[in-house]
Parts: C-alpha cells; sequence; structure tokens
C-alpha cells in the first residue's frame, strides 16, 4: 500500500476521531448550559416567592400611610383641608374630649361665679381659653398619631423598594450566570467543531494521497 494511502487513511481515521471528541465536547458544553439555565430558573422561582412575601408583609404597612399623609397635608394647607378637619372631627367623637371639655368649663364658671363675674368678659374670656387650649390639645395628640403612621407607611415603603431592588438583583445575577454558560457552550461548540476538524484533516490525508 503506498504511503500516502496510508497517510490518508490515518488521517482519516484522526478526522473520525476528531469528530467523536468535538462531539462529545459539544454535548458536554450544552448539558452544562441546560443545567446552569435550570438552576437559574430555580432560583428566580424562590426569588420570586420571597418577593411576594414580603411584599405581602409591607404592602399593607405602606399604604396605611397614604391617608395620614394626606390628612397632614390638608392640615399644613396644601391639601384637603375639609378632609382633615372631618377627620378630626371623627377622632375628637372618639375621645373623652367632651368629659374634659365639661369638667372644664364647670370648673371655670365656678372660679368666676364665687367673685360674682359669672357673666363678665373675662368670664366669657376664660372659656373661650380653655376651650380652645384643650382642642390644641387634642389637635396636636391627633396629628402625633398622623405622623407615626406616615412614617409607619414610609418606612415600610422604603423596605418595600429595597426587596424590589434585592429582587431585582437577584434576578438579574442568575440570568447573567445562565447567560455567561449559554454563551460559553456556544463558544466551546464553535472551538469544537468536529466536521471542520475532520474536513481539515480528510482534506490532508487525501492531499498526502497524491
Amino acid at each position: 500500500m503506498a504511503i500516502g494511502t496510508i497517510a490518508g487513511i490515518g488521517l482519516g481515521l484522526a478526522g473520525v476521531g476528531s469528530i467523536i471528541g468535538g462531539s462529545s465536547s459539544n454535548k458536554a458544553a450544552g448539558k452544562a448550559a441546560d443545567v446552569s439555565l435550570a438552576v437559574a430558573e430555580k432560583n428566580n422561582a424562590l426569588a420570586r416567592e420571597m418577593y411576594g412575601k414580603n411584599e405581602g408583609y409591607l404592602a399593607p404597612y405602606a399604604k396605611s400611610g397614604l391617608q395620614p399623609n394626606s390628612l397632614l397635608a390638608g392640615a399644613a394647607g396644601y391639601g384637603d383641608t375639609g378632609a382633615y378637619q372631618s377627620a378630626f372631627r371623627k377622632f375628637i367623637d372618639g375621645s373623652d374630649y367632651a368629659f374634659q371639655n365639661a369638667q372644664g368649663t364647670n370648673k371655670v364658671n365656678s372660679g368666676f361665679a364665687g367673685s360674682g363675674t359669672l357673666q363678665s368678659g373675662a368670664a366669657l374670656k376664660g372659656l373661650e381659653d380653655y376651650e380652645q387650649n384643650l382642642q390644641a390639645g387634642y389637635r396636636g395628640e391627633f396629628n402625633s398619631l398622623l405622623g407615626n403612621q406616615q412614617a409607619l407607611g414610609l418606612s415600610a415603603g422604603s423596605s418595600l423598594a429595597g426587596v424590589g431592588q434585592n429582587y431585582v438583583n437577584t434576578i438579574s445575577a442568575n440570568n447573567n450566570s445562565a447567560g455567561t454558560a449559554a454563551a460559553n457552550a456556544i463558544i466551546a461548540k464553535g472551538n469544537n467543531n468536529p466536521l471542520a476538524g475532520a474536513m481539515g484533516l480528510l482534506g490532508g490525508g487525501l492531499f498526502g494521497m497524491r
């Protein structure tokens, strides 16, 4: 058998070996990409589940701060002042304001009655001052309660935003990892192209036969 023929056969066998080896490498790269994608999908599912739970916990608190914020805007004069006054009246009606007001009024009247000036201007001014001071105290308490709830809502909203950002970061990292694995698999397949390698070797064999 001619040397060129033997060389051609040897190169041909090498080409077949290249096909087998390259195909094996391609399968391994593809499998690695599939595994990476599957892991990313599982991680994404877990991240979605945890985000949903955290959102469920925090969202009601975040929403609870919206109305107090609106009412305080009304109290400051750049929102719905009517809504604020209505809410304050409900707060007063549910408190012991009426009892305290009655007790205080009786005390003021008794004081002026003892001095014989019950119907005087000073008596009327004393009653007005007492009622205004009492209402101011209740208004301050009401505004403080609104402020506390507003702060709670803001804190919960900030926490929810942080949870959302963490969710985005986690999903992005998972997808980037899976994308990198897939890209590497494509590159590996290109570098291990069995057909191209075999054709080159077989071509070399045929050339050696001449």
